[in-house]
């Protein structure tokens, strides 16, 4: 299937002379790579530097997605040297890790991401002489990404925090001490998004300067960063998130992030390798304000070629200021950048060396003892480690340019990023060459994208078997077509209970499995986890419903695909709700997913209750903040199928009321009937087969009114006694009885309350 290229290699070639002709840095100079096979394994994604065997010489610990689950140890030697890889049997592909002592026995231990569709946490405890017991596990969401082992609750034990790159998610854990975890919580990355939003690099840090440690991740889908402040306790809040600056008509994506106080004002700032198609891949800096805040924000060159990937932080010459390093992929490259933070931390200096084919992450250490800071990267594609030796002052060749491998083309940076975040080659394959892709982390298989594959793994390879060019190519139009032809049947039923966990796919009850399989695909293609199990219950034997039409409601026409008020997702619209006014809305739309976005601060109220009804899974949002960001969920609230509800919302300034289909354990993306042509996908003739509603109708309607609080305590529709009880009961004191708002409860609420009777 032809595509057009997505990269503009005149605008890169004219920036590549432009880089031979700056300045070379006088006090960065780091030695050609030295490269170390990885060979048996495959795939390694994470590179940690530690003295795993206490001989004073440091190690490296690498995570890699390898095809038979094991992860590598190269031992230092001394000088800057490593023996040949040892490799450590875990039976589990592995994204990141952190070394630490977790167990409190003073020899440190490993804490690993488990990437495939299953999410866990693996706990490797340490022997002390470098060698590790077989992992033991704590289940977490779907698709472990970034992790990070710290003590968040300050009682001086290790505690984990890491991301669920395919159910959208932060989770955390306290650490008991013994290396085992308690489940605290876990929160939804920007919920508010048009998708899933695909969380993939989280980093630690005391942000806000208040003594604990915060956490930031990258959300690859909506290009977002998202700051967690930690509440004192090890929990954190629901998240802040800020955008990332445009490039021309082009708005960088994500993947890893580096903190480093890059301009030298006492905090801590953030970094980001920004990828993009259309310019030269650049740094993107958010600075912080000293309190958390993030919005000046910046970008820098940091790519001539290739795709935007990695970055990394070092004082590598030595003058106290936090050089920068960006890594890129297909091909490979590393710029350095050396800092001045007395200019704000503006780049004085740019060079770049090859580095393999995939840079996929690296690591700033002194390997070699020597007393300055060296490179080690990881390369993915070629399942290598890259050394660079810093010789700080010295002068050092590049070692010559490899050839360009074969670069895939792409519609958009974010499509980019989600290609290369799902990089799985089998051993031996060509860098560049998209990989045949069934499962965890491709596309679904009932919706066209631009890669090959799709998520479920048998209705994949049925549908691959039939017509190659979906694994090999991308799945357009006529694999969707084999899908509906061929998956019907795939796994279902299966052993296991629909409403309860059990690690296996699928589950016994033939109907419900053949829904939510459909529904939710990894129900199908991994485990029935807990989000399955629950959506079971709450959906299984669901039919479509109608809300019926209140007379006077004020009708919000949105034709699938226009996607008119997606506020500030899409730069859409927005809407001014008002009392008395009903409002009935849409939420049907294919790719991207539809959200209607309504702006609460103005209304004429200091507090008010939405009531709502909705023919589908409705996800209620209150969010607040500018789209440039912060932007913050203040309330996050399901309502089921075929029902209603009502929350009270406290109106003040830049207050959204965001309504898209989900629940609070998932943003649901697929299933959203249109009764309209695409208009950029329309069918190829006349005789196609008509539209088919979804599972919850065809319009997905849902009506929502906002007025003031004006005594109905107990919210069932009538003022009454019962809501005088509740305002007695709560005499003296404040919440939700303080009818005025004067932060106590008392006669004037009691005097609103009885002028509202009945």
């Amino acid at each position: 299937m032809a595509r057009k290229l997505g990269r503009s290699w005149g605008v890169l070639a004219t920036v590549a002379v432009l880089a031979a002709t700056q300045p070379s840095s006088a006090g960065i100079t780091l030695a050609s790579a030295v490269t170390v096979p990885l060979a048996p394994l495959t795939n390694p994604t994470h590179v940690v530097v530690q003295d795993i065997d206490g001989n004073g010489v440091v190690d490296l610990v690498i995570t890699c997605r390898d095809a038979e689950g094991r992860m590598g140890i190269l031992r230092g030697i001394g000088g800057g040297v490593f023996g040949p890889v040892e490799v450590l049997p875990i039976e589990m592909q592995t994204d990141w890790c952190d070394v630490v002592d977790g167990d409190g026995d003073g020899i440190v231990d490993i804490h690993a991401s488990v990437r495939t569709g299953w999410g866990r946490v693996a706990f490797l405890k340490g022997r002390g002489d470098g060698t590790f017991d077989p992992p033991t596990t704590t289940t977490a969401g779907r698709s472990g990404a970034g992790l990070v082992a710290r003590d968040f609750s300050g009682d001086g034990r290790v505690d984990v925090a890491m991301l669920n790159y395919t159910s959208g998610s932060l989770q955390w854990w306290h650490g008991t001490g013994t290396g085992a975890l308690i489940d605290r919580a876990s929160v939804l990355v920007t919920p508010w998004t048009v998708g899933v939003s695909y969380p993939f690099h989280v980093a630690s840090g005391d942000f806000d300067g208040d003594g604990d440690v915060d956490l930031v991740c990258s959300a690859t889908g909506p290009t977002r960063l998202v700051l967690y402040r930690n509440q004192g306790n090890g929990n954190f809040d629901s998240g802040e998130a800020w955008d990332v600056p445009a490039v021309g008509k082009e708005r960088p994506a994500l993947a890893n992030l580096a903190v480093a106080d890059i301009d030298a004002d006492g905090d801590l700032d953030i970094l980001a390798n920004g990828l993009l198609l259309m310019s030269p891949s650049v740094t993107v800096i958010w600075k912080n304000d000293g309190l958390g805040g993030f919005a000046v924000r910046e970008t820098r060159p940091a790519n001539v070629e290739g795709y935007a990937w990695t970055v990394q932080v070092g004082d590598l010459d030595g003058d106290g200021d936090a050089d920068v390093l960006a890594g890129s992929a297909l091909p490979g490259r590393l710029t350095i950048a050396e800092v001045d933070a007395q200019q704000g931390g503006a780049y004085v200096a740019v060079t770049t060396k090859s580095a393999g084919t995939f840079l996929r992450d690296m690591a700033v250490a002194d390997i070699d003892q020597d007393g300055d800071r060296d490179v080690v990267a990881v390369d993915i594609a070629a399942a290598n480690v890259l050394i660079y030796r810093n010789q700080m002052g010295g002068v050092a060749g590049d070692g010559g340019e490899e050839g360009s491998p074969a670069t895939p083309s792409f519609g958009s940076a974010q499509a980019a990023v989600s290609w290369l975040a799902a990089w799985e080659g089998a051993q031996g394959s060509v860098a560049g060459e998209p990989p045949i892709v069934c499962g965890t982390g491709a596309g679904l298989c009932e919706e066209v994208h631009e890669t090959p594959g799709c998520v479920r793994t048998l209705c994949c390879e049925a549908v691959c078997a039939f017509n190659p060019l979906c694994c090999e190519v991308s799945w357009d139009q006529p694999c969707v077509e084999a899908e509906e032809e061929l998956c019907d049947n795939f796994n279902c039923p299966s052993a296991g209970s629909c409403t309860e966990f059990h690690p296996t796919l699928a589950c016994d009850d033939e109907a419900c499995c053949l829904f939510l399989c459909d529904f939710d695909p990894f129900c199908c293609s991994s485990i029935w986890d807990a989000v399955c199990a629950r959506e079971a219950t709450m959906y299984c034997g669901a039919s479509a419903c109608d809300i019926g039409s209140v007379a006077g409601a004020i009708q919000l026409p949105e034709p699938c695909y226009s996607h008119l008020d997606d506020g500030c997702n899409l730069a859409g619209g927005e809407i001014h709700p008002l009392c008395p006014a009903v409002y009935e809305s849409t939420l049907a739309s294919d790719v991207p997913r539809d959200t209607d976005w309504f702006n609460l601060s103005a209304l004429p109220h200091s507090s008010v209750r939405i009531s709502f009804a909705t023919e589908c899974p409705l996800m209620v949002q209150v969010v607040q903040g500018v789209c440039s960001g912060p932007l913050r969920v203040r309330q996050l609230t399901e309502v089921p199928p075929c029902a209603s509800a009502s929350i009270d919302v406290s109106v003040e300034p830049n207050l959204w009321l965001v309504l898209g289909v989900g629940n609070r354990e998932r943003v649901i993306r697929g299933e959203f009937p249109c009764d309209l042509t695409d208009p950029n996908d329309p069918p190829p003739g006349p005789d196609d087969p008509p539209f088919v509603p979804g599972y919850f109708g065809l319009n997905y309607r849902v009506e929502f009114s906002a007025c003031p609080r004006t005594g109905d305590l107990n919210g069932d529709g009538v003022v009454s006694g019962g809501d005088l009880t509740v305002l007695l009961g709560a005499w003296g004191s404040s919440g939700s009885a303080d009818l005025n708002e004067d932060g106590v409860v008392g006669g004037s609420d009691l005097t609103i309350l009885l002028s509202n009777w009945g």
